[in-house]
């Protein structure tokens, strides 16, 4: 299974071993791209699925906190009184119960899992600036650099308002694909892209060199944007 919809909770036959057998099918899949070094957007996905059942689970909690409780006897040992809840779950309950206690633990693990891979990504990148940095760097333009087939992709990016996951974050627009050789170096194509595009006269510019060969729109990209926000060091 590759893609765990938003509702898989409730849509289709709820049951708890038809959910596990659908979340285990899911994370199988995940697995498999994370081997693959395809980080996205499969961790925000994993993230968002995990948030959304602590949430019911918390949620579901705090109702059942609310209900009044009955005096079941007294704790001698612990000088306490026990009292029992007076909702009971019903079977729907009990099998969203079972359901939430299986999947938190297994997305908080392939959750792990992921933020590993994306750090140690990370911590393969080199991001070096392209010419002088501007005051502003809100804006501007990534160069990643293919050393294997000499070529440098282009990306436009803009600092963006908070994401799914309410974080900062860049949006990026493909701009080109240019061939590296002798007489076309990094500040000449800032310099054109400059030229062509007169609105941005002075864009903050990096270069992004990768010690191994990740995939480009599923990794490489979104560990970048995430590096340059930080070192915006924004909010």
């Amino acid at each position: 299974m590759t893609k765990l919809h938003n509702d898989w909770l409730t849509e289709g036959i709820f049951d708890f071993e038809y959910k596990k057998y659908v979340l285990m099918a899911y994370l199988q899949h995940i697995d498999g791209e994370f081997n693959s070094n395809r980080l996205y957007p499969y961790l925000q996905e994993l993230k968002l699925h995990l948030d959304s059942c602590q949430n019911l689970q918390a949620n579901k909690n705090a109702i059942q906190d609310s209900f009044p409780k009955k005096l079941k006897g007294v704790d001698l040992s612990a000088a306490k009184l026990v009292y029992e809840d007076t909702l009971h779950d019903d079977a729907y309950l009990s099998q969203l119960n079972y359901i939430l206690d299986f999947a938190i633990p297994r997305f908080s693990k392939s959750v792990e899992e992921g933020s590993d891979r994306f750090s140690e990504v990370g911590e393969n990148i080199k991001i070096s600036p392209v010419g002088i940095v501007p005051l502003r760097t809100e804006e501007g333009y990534l160069f990643f650099l293919n050393n294997y087939e000499r070529m440098i992709t282009i990306f436009r990016y803009e600092l963006a308002l908070y994401n799914q996951m309410r974080e900062r974050s860049l949006k990026t627009v493909y701009v080109d694909s240019v061939r590296t050789s002798i007489g076309t170096t990094l500040e000449q194509i800032k310099i054109d892209l400059t030229r062509k595009f007169q609105a941005w006269p002075n864009p903050a510019t990096y270069m992004i060199e990768s010690k191994y060969d990740y995939p480009l729109e599923e990794t490489l990209l979104p560990v970048v944007q995430r590096l340059i926000v930080k070192q915006m060091n924004v909010a």
